[in-house]
């Protein structure tokens, strides 16, 4: 249903509106929502809470209207490149005064996917001012991997924690909230593929899904603090029970490890043949995080190219920002950021991503 979720103007209603599918289990979408955001009723219960937000826009605050407002649009099928799949929502939280809000969306569908991708982003990325953003860079990171050769692959553009500002990215706490966030919705993703093993697709959505007993190859990409974030949701999912362990790890614009994960990848469930590692040489930022937080390098890893390719036909990245080309900016804003389109080093994150050869 494309676009579905897209309301308009609509009289006031409850606010904890059921769906169908919902009501029967005497549960409320917003208790389902926070169950697990890969069961079918709990995507139809968030669907039925967007829609009932939707309704209730005009008594939300600024801010909240703005993160409303931020996800229908990275919803809308017209918002993007034609060529993007449907944007699916999984998960979203409005926030409050003293909370940011959240938003997890799937470009793709999870229950046919041969690649899913895990997107982290890093310092000031929030929802009421770059959901939509962030929902393109995982559109993009997308049709790079369709490119490259992965037959079906989805990108979650995973905005699930508050983002730390400036002096924030000093410390590690945002990361070990975010991190045990991320652990929780990846733990459910695994959950989820064993139930579709053992079930059958059943009632899980994808009319084209891929082979039930096939294990997609799963990955993270993260980006300046959200490589921190996605550091730690790694090694959580080493320590349950059974562990968990993604086939790649892709980093960019990185500010530092901290010290009791430095140089050791096996404490995140990989090789350093699995890890990946993107920087330019014009990223002053992440040198700046790493150097004052007092954090360790990545040293274990394979080396993304981040400068222009004649070759390929491909831009190079400068800067620590993951989008900033616009054709009409002036010199001060010129460029391209690690996740744009037509750039080396996206170029190389799809490919590390889906497991394919670097060139």
């Amino acid at each position: 249903h494309r676009g579905s979720v897209v309301v308009g103007a609509h009289p006031r209603v409850p606010d904890r509106a059921r769906g169908p599918g919902v009501e029967a289990e005497g549960l409320s979408p917003a208790q389902v929502a926070r169950r697990d955001i890969w069961d079918p009723a709990e995507r139809r219960a968030t669907r039925e809470r967007l829609r009932a937000d939707m309704r209730r826009r005009h008594r939300l605050g600024p801010k909240q209207r703005a993160a409303l407002d931020g996800i229908v649009h990275a919803l809308k099928p017209d918002a993007m490149d034609q060529s993007f799949p449907e944007r699916i929502l999984l998960a979203y939280d409005l926030g409050s005064a003293l909370r940011p809000a959240s938003g997890v969306v799937a470009v793709g569908e999870p229950g046919a996917a041969t690649h899913l991708t895990w997107q982290v982003s890093g310092m000031g990325i929030f929802v009421h001012s770059a959901m939509w953003g962030s929902a393109r860079e995982a559109g993009q990171l997308w049709a790079a991997q369709r490119a490259a050769g992965a037959a079906s692959p989805c990108v979650v553009s995973w905005l699930g924690y508050q983002p730390p500002g400036p002096w924030g990215v000093l410390s590690g706490r945002h990361a070990l909230r975010g991190g045990a966030r991320l652990a929780l919705h990846m733990a459910g993703w695994y959950d989820y593929r064993e139930r579709i093993a053992a079930d059958g697709p059943g009632d899980h959505p994808g009319p084209e899904a891929a082979d039930p007993l096939s294990v997609p190859h799963t990955a993270v990409e993260a980006h300046s603090y959200g490589t921190l974030v996605a550091a730690r949701a790694l090694q959580m999912l080493q320590r349950r029970r059974p562990p968990r362990s993604v086939d790649a790890l892709v980093v960019s614009g990185a500010v530092g490890l901290p010290r009791d994960l430095a140089g050791n990848p096996h404490l995140l469930g990989l090789t350093r043949e699995q890890v990946y590692f993107a920087l330019t040489d014009s990223d002053y930022l992440s040198w700046l995080g790493f150097r004052l937080s007092g954090r360790r390098p990545w040293t274990k890893m394979t080396r993304l190219k981040t400068a222009a390719d004649e070759a390929l036909d491909l831009a190079a990245a400068v800067g620590h920002n993951t989008s900033r080309f616009r054709p009409d900016a002036g010199p001060l804003r010129r460029g391209h950021g690690y996740r744009d389109a037509g750039t080396a080093s996206l170029y190389r994150i799809a490919r590390a991503t889906a497991g394919l050869p670097l060139d």
